[in-house]
This record gives structure tokens, C-alpha cells and sequence, in this order.
């Protein structure tokens, strides 16, 4: 990935968030690697349990965790999930699924990408 290349996080929310800490801004990168698969998981679960309360509640807290990155589509993904599993709109989250499973490998390899590639500043990264 080169610059310019980022479009599905904004990594300039997650430097800003960090007052412009590079180092900050790895680390909470690696973070979010961290805990966004494990939260993926949960959501896969309680989908496939047809638990629609925990699939709204996982999708609110990886939503959560998304918006760090500056990952808008897939936060709107989440948010659309997590009203639909409060609502019991089971037939309408199988339709969002495929979206959501792409958006989100999207995101963890722009994550991925930024931690080595993101400075911060124009023509360098962003």
C-alpha cells in the first residue's frame, strides 16, 4: 500500500487522538489488531446462535474500537447491525454480513499498513 492509498480508515483520527505520537499511534494500532478479530468472533458466535442481544452488543463495542481508526464504513456496517439486531431484524443482517466480513479485512490490512507506513505528515504515508 502506498500513499494516498487509505480508504477504509483515515489513520489521521487515531494521530490526532494521539496529539501527533507516532509511537502512540503504533501502539494503538497494534491494539486494535489485537482485539477487533476477537470481537469479530463474538459477533460471528452470537449470529450463528441467533443471539441477537449479544450481536448488538459486540457490534456496539467493536463500533466503539473502529472509530479510533477512522474506519467510517465499517463503523456505519456496525451501527447498521447493531440497530438491526435490536430490532430483530435477523432476514436484513444476513444481507449486511458479506459487506461487513469485506469492510472489515479492509480495515485490518489499512491498520496493518499503517503502523509501518503512516508518519503523519503529506507525502509521507497518508
Amino acid at each position: 500500500m502506498t500513499a494516498g492509498r487509505y480508504h477504509a480508515i483515515a489513520p489521521e483520527v487515531l494521530m490526532g487522538a494521539v496529539a501527533g505520537d507516532l509511537a502512540s499511534f503504533r501502539s494503538l494500532s497494534q491494539v486494535y489488531l489485537a482485539i477487533a478479530p476477537p470481537g469479530l468472533a463474538r459477533m460471528r458466535a452470537a449470529r450463528a446462535a441467533g443471539d441477537l442481544r449479544a450481536l448488538a452488543h459486540e457490534s456496539h463495542a467493536l463500533k466503539g474500537s473502529a472509530v479510533l481508526v477512522g474506519a467510517q464504513a465499517l463503523c456505519a456496517l456496525l451501527q447498521q447491525i447493531e440497530l438491526l439486531a435490536g430490532a430483530a431484524g435477523g432476514a436484513d443482517l444476513v444481507a449486511l454480513w458479506p459487506a461487513l466480513e469485506q469492510q472489515f479485512g479492509l480495515v485490518m490490512d489499512e491498520v496493518t499498513d499503517s503502523i509501518d507506513h503512516y508518519h503523519g505528515t503529506p507525502g509521507r504515508g497518508v
